[in-house]
């Protein structure tokens, strides 16, 4: 079987290089450092999950999951999905990422280290 492709849009260094180690090691992972990148990659390439970051520069996180979910109703795809990062965990933050067409809600440090278990819950489901 081969190694399922993220999109991982994210404009901290830090970060990516936290989440390279969790991940690159396992999947094929493609960095996007501004949203507007992020959707272009996105409609160039196939991708099996894509990881946004909600504060970027260009273009949000939000913004871009929604630009990335009209392309794909428009082009007859099925939903890839989009696991929304975000530094903040307030209340409201997981009903708007969802509003916004995001599969699923994560704070961005403990997305990384589970990234793998929810994308087993989401593939199975």
């Amino acid at each position: 079987m081969p190694a399922l492709r993220i999109l991982m849009a994210e404009d901290s260094p830090d970060n990516c290089t936290i989440a390279l180690a969790y991940l690159e090691d396992t999947y094929i992972v493609d960095v996007a450092e501004t949203g507007v990148l992020a959707c272009q990659m996105f409609k160039a390439g196939r991708y099996d999950l894509v990881l946004m970051d909600r504060q970027m520069p260009a273009m949000d996180g939000l913004t871009a999951t929604r630009t990335i979910r009209a392309w794909e109703q428009a082009n007859d795809r099925p939903p890839t999905p989009i696991i929304a990062l975000t530094a903040s965990a307030l209340k409201g933050d997981r009903e708007t990422c969802l509003a916004a067409g995001c599969t699923a809600y994560l704070t961005e440090m403990l997305a990384f280290a589970v990234a793998g278990i929810v994308w087993t819950g989401i593939s199975a489901g």
